[in-house]
C-alpha cells in the first residue's frame, strides 16, 4: 500500500496496511478549523528546498543545483526509470515530455496488435496490472492477511505442515499469521463499529483518558497504553482508534480530542468503510482484471491503460513520484523534477489503499527490466509476502541485468530491522539483492529534528535518508501539492540515481549505489529518534550510511571514477 495526502491517506504505512487515515488531515478536508489554529513547523522551508545545499542555505537538501554547476558543459543520455506505483497520469503538462514511449509500439499505436510481441498489446508507455483490458481500474484492494486468508483457507486451514514441500512449508507459515490477523481485526472491526456508533460515548471516553494522559509525552504510545478498564470493550477500542489516528503535528491531547469532534462524522465513515471493504471476503477486487490469483506465474492479464476519469486516488501516488524523479526541468510549469534525462515507464501494481499483490509486483519488475529500465521506484510496503519466491527471483533478475531497485522504507517510526517488512532486500536463502537501496524520510530542518517522526529507520536495512517531508510534486489532471512520507523520500534517490546513470552511463547499478552512500551528507547531530517519543540519538544510528543523499557530492565522486 501507499501514498499520503498530508498523511490521511498515508500510502505504504507499514501500521495498517491500508489507508492510514490521520485526523490531521481530515480536519484539514473538513474546513476551517486548523485555518484558526494552524498547526505548522517552526519554521517554513521554501517550495525547492530538496534542491538547497546544505552549507549554502541552512537547508537538509541535496545540493541538486549546484550538482547541475558541475555537469554544465556535459550531455546526459535518457535513463527509463520505472514507477512501479499506482499509475501514472502520462498526460500530465509537466510529465507528458518525459514520458517513456516504447518505440516498437509507437509506430502505429493502439492497433490491438503485440508489435513488439513482449506479450503486453500496445504497451505503449507502460502495463497496468491492475486493469480491465479496457484500462477500467479498481481503486482499493484488501489488506494482505484479507487476500491471504481467502486465497489459501481451502489449501492450508486444515493442512499437516510437515507434509508439505518446502516452499508450502513457507506459505502454510504466512497463511497461519495471515488468519491470525484476520480473525483479530475482524473482532476489532466489529468493536470499532459500536464504539463509532454512539458518539456520546466516544466523546466521554476521550475526557476519561484526559486525567489519565496528564503530564505524559503526547505519543501514539501513551494513548495506546491509557489505563482503561479491561473490561471496557468498547472503551478499548476508542483508545485504539486515537493511537490510530495520532499525529504529532496536533501537539496535545486537548487538541486532538478538540478535533476529533469536529472531523467525527468524516473519521467515523472513513474508518467503517475501511473495515467493511478490509474484512468482507465477499468482495472480489480482481474480478474485472479476469487474473487467478492462485497462479503466480500467470503474465497475460491487465491492460496498457489506466483510465484515471475524475477519481481523486487513481493516479495520484504514482504521478506524485513520477514528478520528483523527472518533471520537465525548465519549462516554467509547477516544478523541476530531480533528473533531467529520465524518461518515466509507468507500471501500475499498487492500489490506492490496501496492499499490492506479489505477483503484480514481480511481474512488473520483469516488465521494466526487459523494456530497459536502469532504475526501478518502488514506495509501498506491506508485512507478509505469499508468494516472496517470485519476488525474490525478480529482483534477482533485475541484478543480473544492471538495474538498481530503490525502496521506501515506510512510515511507522519504527526500526526497520526489527519488523517485518515486504518487499525486502533479504533473499530466503540468506544473501541479499546487491542492487536495492531502501530510503528514509528527512526534513528540511538541520537540528534535532532532520528525520521525520513517521519514518522507519535502521542502521542494518535503511541504506540512506532523503528529502521526504512537504515535498511539492505533480498530481492528476495538471493538479501539484505537497506530500510527506518515504513514498517521497525514495523518488528522489532514484532521481539521483538517474542523474548518475545518464552522466556517467558506464556505471553499473551497483556501482551508482555505492556512490550515493559514500557521497551521502553525514550531519553529526543528535535527533529525535522516530516514532513520537523525546528520546535523542545520532542520526548516524538511523541508517548504513548515516546520511541524506547528496546529489552534488555523487557528482563529483561519480567524476573520479
Amino acid at each position: 500500500m501507499i501514498r499520503s495526502f498530508l498523511r490521511i491517506v498515508d500510502f505504504h504505512s507499514y501500521m495498517t496496511i491500508s489507508r492510514k487515515i490521520t485526523l490531521f488531515g481530515l480536519a484539514l478536508l473538513a474546513g476551517s478549523a486548523l485555518q484558526a489554529q494552524p498547526v505548522s513547523p517552526p519554521r517554513q522551508a521554501p517550495r525547492n528546498w530538496p534542491y538547497l545545499d546544505p552549507a549554502r542555505d541552512s537547508v537538509a537538501g541535496i545540493s541538486l543545483d549546484r550538482a547541475y554547476e558541475l555537469l554544465k558543459g556535459r550531455t546526459a543520455q535518457p535513463v527509463i526509470v520505472t514507477v512501479l506505483d499506482s499509475g501514472v497520469d502520462v498526460d500530465h503538462e509537466d510529465l507528458k515530455d518525459v514520458i517513456w514511449t516504447n518505440p516498437k509500439e509507437s509506430v502505429t499505436p493502439n492497433d490491438g496488435k503485440d508489435d513488439d510481441k513482449n506479450g503486453y498489446t500496445d504497451d505503449l508507455h507502460g502495463w497496468n496490472f491492475m486493469g480491465a483490458k479496457d484500462g477500467t481500474t479498481y481503486e482499493y484492494d484488501q489488506e494482505e492477511v484479507t487476500q491471504i486468508y481467502a486465497m489459501w483457507r481451502t489449501k492450508y486451514d486444515r493442512a499437516d505442515r510437515a507434509k508439505l514441500a518446502p516452499v508450502e512449508q513457507r506459505q502454510y507459515d504466512t497463511y497461519q499469521k495471515a488468519k491470525k490477523g484476520f480473525l483479530e481485526r475482524s473482532v476489532q472491526v466489529r468493536q470499532r463499529r459500536m464504539a463509532l456508533g454512539d458518539s456520546v460515548r466516544f466523546f466521554t471516553t476521550m475526557e476519561q483518558m484526559k486525567p489519565l494522559l496528564a503530564g505524559k509525552p503526547f505519543t501514539a504510545e501513551a494513548i495506546q497504553q491509557a489505563a482503561l478498564p479491561a473490561t471496557d470493550s468498547v472503551g478499548l477500542a476508542v483508545r485504539s482508534v486515537l493511537g490510530d489516528i495520532f499525529d504529532e503535528r496536533l501537539q496535545s491531547f486537548d487538541r486532538m480530542t478538540m478535533l476529533v469532534k469536529f472531523a467525527f462524522p468524516r473519521l467515523k465513515d472513513a474508518l467503517l468503510k475501511d473495515g467493511d471493504k478490509n474484512y468482507n471476503l465477499d468482495i472480489n477486487t480482481r474480478k474485472a482484471v479476469g487474473d487467478d490469483p492462485l497462479n503466480p506465474n500467470e503474465k497475460a492479464y491487465g491492460s496498457p491503460r489506466l483510465i484515471i476519469g475524475e477519481s481523486e486516488e487513481l493516479g495520484m501516488h504514482g504521478s506524485h513520484v513520477a514528478g520528483i524523479i523527472g518533471a520537465k526541468r525548465g519549462n516554467g510549469k509547477g516544478m523541476d523534477g530531480v533528473a533531467d534525462n529520465a524518461r518515466i515507464m509507468t507500471v501500475a501494481v499498487v492500489p490506492s489503499g490496501g496492499d499490492e499483490r506479489d505477483k503484480d509486483v514481480a511481474n512488473g519488475i520483469r516488465y521494466a527490466v526487459d523494456n530497459g529500465a536502469k532504475v526501478i521506484n518502488m514506495s509501498f510496503g506491506k508485512r507478509l509476502s505469499p508468494y516472496k519466491e517470485q519476488i525474490d527471483a525478480a529482483f534477482k533478475y533485475a541484478e543480473d541485468h544492471d538495474v538498481l531497485i530503490v525502496h521506501a522504507s515506510g512510515n511507522n517510526g519504527e526500526n526497520y530491522d526489527s519488523i517485518p517488512a515486504y518487499p525486502t532486500f533479504k533473499y530466503e536463502d540468506g544473501t541479499v539483492a546487491k542492487n536495492f537501496l531502501t530510503v528514509g524520510n528527512s526534513t528540511f530542518q538541520l537540528n534535532e529534528r532532520l528525520p521525520a517522526s513517521s519514518s522507519n529507520y535502521g542502521i542494518e536495512s535503511v541504506d540512506l535518508f532523503a528529502p521526504g517531508t512537504d515535498i511539492y510534486a505533480t498530481l492528476p489532471r495538471n493538479n501539484y501539492m505537497n506530500l510527506t512520507g518515504t513514498s517521497m523520500a525514495a523518488p528522489c534517490v532514484a532521481g539521483v540515481a538517474a542523474l548518475l546513470r545518464g552522466y556517467f552511463p558506464k556505471l553499473t547499478a551497483i556501482q551508482v549505489k555505492d556512490i550515493l552512500m559514500r557521497s551521502a551528507y553525514k550531519p553529526n547531530l543528535m535527533v529525535r529518534k522516530p516514532g513520537g517519543g523525546s528520546q535523542k540519538v545520532p542520526f548516524s544510528s538511523l541508517s548504513k550510511s548515516g546520511g541524506i543523499v547528496n546529489a552534488y557530492e555523487a557528482v563529483k565522486l561519480a567524476m573520479t571514477m
